[in-house]
């Protein structure tokens, strides 16, 4: 095996060109929210399970 194996490097057009991404204040609509209403506590249902 040689001692400095050769390297891939990929390129592209703009590589060197990174966006400046602008913070943004990020607002949680429900309606549009995958996420439950109620929380569950999980210790709750491994008992309601076992029982």
């Amino acid at each position: 095996m040689p001692p400095n194996p050769q390297r891939l490097e990929l390129t592209w057009i703009g590589k060197e060109n990174h966006p400046h991404l602008d913070p943004r204040i990020l607002r949680g609509i429900s309606s549009k929210s995958h996420h439950t209403n109620r929380r569950v506590n999980i210790e709750k249902i491994v008992v309601e399970l076992k029982g």
